[in-house]
């Protein structure tokens, strides 16, 4: 079928067809978007944009040097000046049917010159804009508005400064490259991200286990904390806490997961049965924790695990300086040590941040055996269930506490024993 559809896309009449259709199209959807606005000023009818189209076809056909294509889009330039000037006088300053038409014009050399896919997604990326605006407007009034320039200020560093960055390790006691160690802080702070976003702004009045399953993507510990802290103020909600908290560790074994398989596909192979396994069972364990008791119907909740945006400047290059620290420090327990050295070292980074250990493993160059590198980092995994059981246990109600190191502590030890017969 596709192959069809591709076979009819060379062909001169289909291409003409398909132009007069998306920009049929266009037309109806600016028509209905028209209609949600009261005596707005918009570029003539349906039939307009079916015509711009047309031309921008023949105009094209007749001279494939772009010149009568350009002269056209020249003139249509000047006739949309005259109508938003007149658009201006009559107080209006919306210019998004002057933009689509313009956008129409363009379908006939997409259409010829680009792949079919690409055309459709210039089409759906217009229909799509055109009928955002009340979610575009939500968006704004809710997001934070300086976490969108950070964003796009890290994304633009990256983009300029990855590709710049040198590709040779940096010394025999720092076996990577300043290229390596920048992708890998950008991916982990790019999944903690998508956490933070999701917490923040669309889940965070949903209750305790959607907070807690969205807070296991941006940090199972930060999250822990958090819904500790607030059983002690809710214990009649004992049970949710508990499941809300172990859900968060199950998702940490995903995250690491992906975080895994975007920095190195062969290990995610050794890795993919235990933790797959591991977050299954965690997250079935944390469901049926909140079976176990009904309990008050209180559904709101602010469970922000942190208010520090993860793809902050700052924030990256704190956590790329402790990737580098941690490299380090795991080349000398391998190197003074060997395996039973670098076992020991997981056990106790699992008491502190253990995606910089983790990382260190995935991007180093270290003596060691794959086998090694899976052990070690389940061994970390293990001992990071425990810290958070015990924060559970200091920081939230004793039931709560109680129960949180009693189900993570279980887990640690079933973390411990798969990373102990690898």
């Amino acid at each position: 079928m596709y192959d069809t559809v591709l076979r009819l896309y060379e062909m001169e009449y289909f291409r003409f067809l398909l132009t007069v259709a998306l920009s049929f199209l266009t037309g109806l959807e600016l028509r209905a978007y028209k209609h949600t606005l009261s005596n707005a000023y918009f570029i003539g009818t349906v039939r307009t944009y079916i015509l711009i189209g047309m031309l921008g076809y023949i105009l094209y056909k007749l001279d494939p040097t772009w010149q009568l294509y350009l002269a056209g889009m020249g003139v249509l330039a000047i006739f949309f000046a005259l109508f938003y000037h007149q658009k201006l006088q009559a107080e209006q300053k919306g210019i998004i049917s002057l933009l689509a038409a313009l956008l129409v014009y363009t379908y006939a050399p997409l259409i010829i010159t680009q792949p079919l896919w690409f055309t459709a997604m210039i089409f759906v990326s217009i229909i799509f804009v055109v009928n955002a605006k009340s979610q575009v407007q939500m968006i704004m009034e809710t997001v934070d508005t300086t976490e969108l320039v950070t964003f796009s200020k890290l994304v633009l560093l990256s983009v300029v400064i990855w590709p710049l960055l040198p590709t040779t390790p940096i010394s025999s006691w720092i076996p990577m490259s300043m290229s390596k160690i920048w992708i890998a802080v950008i991916v982990v702070s790019g999944i903690s991200y998508i956490g933070y976003i999701l917490q923040r702004y669309f889940f965070h009045e949903k209750g305790f286990l959607i907070n807690g399953v969205i807070g296991g993507i941006y940090s199972s510990t930060a999250t822990t904390v958090v819904l500790a802290r607030q059983s002690k103020t809710l214990q009649s909600n004992e049970y949710t806490f508990v499941a809300a908290i172990v859900l968060a560790t199950g998702m940490m074994y995903l995250r690491l997961m992906a975080i895994i398989g975007f920095l190195n596909f062969t290990l995610l192979q050794s890795l993919a049965l235990p933790l797959g396994a591991l977050a299954g069972l965690t997250l079935l364990t944390g469901f049926g924790i909140s079976r176990l008791k009904q309990e008050s119907p209180r559904t709101s909740s602010e469970t922000k695990p942190s208010n520090v945006n993860p793809m902050e400047l700052g924030v990256a290059l704190v956590f790329a300086a402790m990737f580098v620290v941690m490299t380090v420090i795991t080349r000398y327990f391998i190197t003074d040590y060997g395996t039973s050295g670098l076992n020991i070292l997981a056990f106790i980074v699992g008491f502190t941040d253990i995606d910089p250990f983790i990382l260190s493993l995935i991007n180093g160059s270290f003596a060691i055996s794959q086998q090694a590198v899976v052990s070690a980092i389940l061994i970390a995994i293990a001992s990071n269930n425990i810290f958070k059981g015990l924060a559970a246990l200091f920081l939230g109600s004793p039931k709560t506490g109680r129960m949180s190191l009693i189900a993570l502590s279980g887990l640690s030890l079933l973390t411990l024993t798969i990373a102990l017969s690898l």
